[in-house]
């Protein structure tokens, strides 16, 4: 099949780029994490423990990533990581073990390789102005920019 040529970036809708552009970092970092036994959902959890090292509220954690998937996938998230020796949960309050330490700083080292793989030829500059009009882009069409 041959595909007619491509019309000029200004010309293209934005949102299906991003929707595209979403769709293939997403499915390309749950692959990669998965590798080392991780879920996208889980590196979101662990990393905002990471942040806390003497715990850090659940609500406070189920309320940051949430709106990543949806509160009750953080919730059995937290709950699957207790149950593998990822976490440890004392009142209200979720923290890290050693354990899932270690597997943070995997997730980490993969995350770095997949930041690299994506950043091939473009500049940190072109990334910036990238995600900035991103935000822009949802500012301006009535939607929510924040990000932890």
């Amino acid at each position: 099949m041959t595909r007619p040529p491509m019309q000029p970036p200004a010309s293209q809708p934005i949102g299906f780029w991003s929707i595209r552009a979403g769709e293939a970092i997403r499915t390309r970092i749950r692959a990669a994490l998965q590798e080392i036994d991780v879920t996208q959902s889980e590196w979101w959890v662990l990393h905002q423990l990471s942040r806390g090292p003497d715990g850090v509220d659940r609500t406070t954690v189920v309320d940051t990533v949430g709106p990543n998937d949806t509160p009750a996938v953080i919730e059995s998230t937290i709950e699957t990581a207790i149950a593998k020796g990822w976490i440890h949960a004392e009142g209200g309050r979720l923290r890290l073990s050693a354990v899932g330490t270690e597997r943070f700083e995997a997730a980490v080292e993969v995350q770095k390789v997949l930041q690299d793989e994506r950043m091939q030829g473009i500049s940190v500059e072109d990334y910036e102005t990238t995600i900035t009009v991103l935000q822009r882009t949802i500012v301006n069409v009535g939607g929510d920019a924040w990000h932890w």
